[in-house]
């Protein structure tokens, strides 16, 4: 009887659009994004950099869109919305930023209370790669999401994933751009990521992962960890938005939320693998590939005002208050393994 009175609440809110649906965790509605047919069929967590809500999470979702992933997609903000200096501070505030990780646990709990067995997926962008990553060491023991997906990821290279892993039924899977040198180099080394530690992010570099010393316990753990390297793979602009682009999220990211169990198409697990969209190079026994298909674009539905954006656009880092979206919480590929 609770549980139906929890998830009905839960979804007329979503559906109004509503600042606020704190008695089942969630923070207010997203429009089409978030109804009763797509929470039926599970949930995805878009986590927003330190910026907010912005338009490279919004490419996120478009991207998820472009592939057909059937799910609900929010976009959840998790930091201070306060312009220019609060992005500051939560780029600092590593107890705030576990703090909000706890919160997005709490988001999680209530939707698997109202929503059983349903696929649930965490996306963290920058920052949020990192609160994600918290999200998952704050779930209570014997109670697992399906994976995470990290783009970008301002967490440090040497963080120990081992719990997080154990909450993750496939696991994660970071991606990182060794091109992403200001930010997640210079930027983390000079203001430090959002896990407290200075120095190169796992966004840049990716994980490190046990050594020959390291407990079985924990090795086993890393098996789950899945690392791809995007060199090659994006299409010059922003590097630290690389990750983010419509065609990007849609050819590589959204196979491994679409893929029950990981690792995701075209990935070997323990080995390497070439990306399905990279053809082999030409031979003179073969005939030359045919180029990459042209990004594809987002549903037909897509509100007008979620419009994708020039690739090289500035992005506005300016938060907004408002799943419409992100309702601030605060203030109340080369593959390895």
């Amino acid at each position: 009887m609770g549980r139906n009175i929890c998830r009905s609440s839960l979804l007329a809110l979503l559906a109004a659009g509503l600042p606020g649906a704190v008695g089942c965790g969630f923070d207010g509605g997203a429009g089409g994004y978030v109804t009763t047919d797509r929470m039926d069929k599970g949930l995805v967590i878009i986590l927003p950099g330190i910026e907010g809500v912005s338009e490279m999470n919004r490419d996120i979702r478009r991207g998820l869109l472009a592939a057909g992933v059937p799910r609900a997609l929010p976009i959840h903000s998790w930091g201070r919305p306060i312009p220019g200096v609060g992005m500051i501070m939560n780029q600092v505030d590593f107890i705030g930023n576990r703090l909000a990780g706890v919160r997005v646990a709490s988001l999680v709990k209530n939707y698997q209370d109202s929503h059983p067995d349903r696929p649930v997926y965490v996306v963290g962008h920058s920052g949020g790669g990192g609160v994600a990553v918290f999200s998952a060491e704050a779930l209570s023991d014997g109670r697992q999401i399906d994976g995470l997906v990290l783009l970008s990821a301002s967490i440090s290279k040497g963080y120990d994933l081992t719990k997080a892993l154990r909450r993750c039924r496939n696991g994660i899977v970071n991606f990182y751009n060794p091109e992403d040198v200001g930010l997640l180099g210079i930027g983390t080394t000079v203001m430090g990521n959002v896990d407290g530690m200075h120095g190169p992010s796992a966004g840049l570099v990716s994980f490190d992962t046990p050594g020959a010393g390291a407990s079985e316990a924990k090795r086993a753990a890393y098996r789950k960890l899945h690392q791809v390297n995007c060199s090659g793979l994006t299409h010059g602009g922003d590097p630290h938005a690389a990750t983010t682009h419509v065609g990007f999220v849609s050819r590589h990211v959204a196979p491994w939320i679409l893929k029950a169990d990981w690792p995701a198409s075209g990935h070997v697990a323990g080995g390497t693998a070439r990306p399905p969209d990279r053809p082999a190079a030409p031979s003179d026994s073969a005939p030359t590939a045919a180029p990459r298909p042209a990004d594809p674009q987002p549903e037909a539905d897509t509100p007008p005002e979620d419009k994708p954006r020039p690739p090289d656009k500035p992005v506005n880092a300016r938060h907004r208050l408002a799943w419409r979206d992100g309702a601030d919480t605060r203030s109340a590929w080369r593959y390895r393994r």
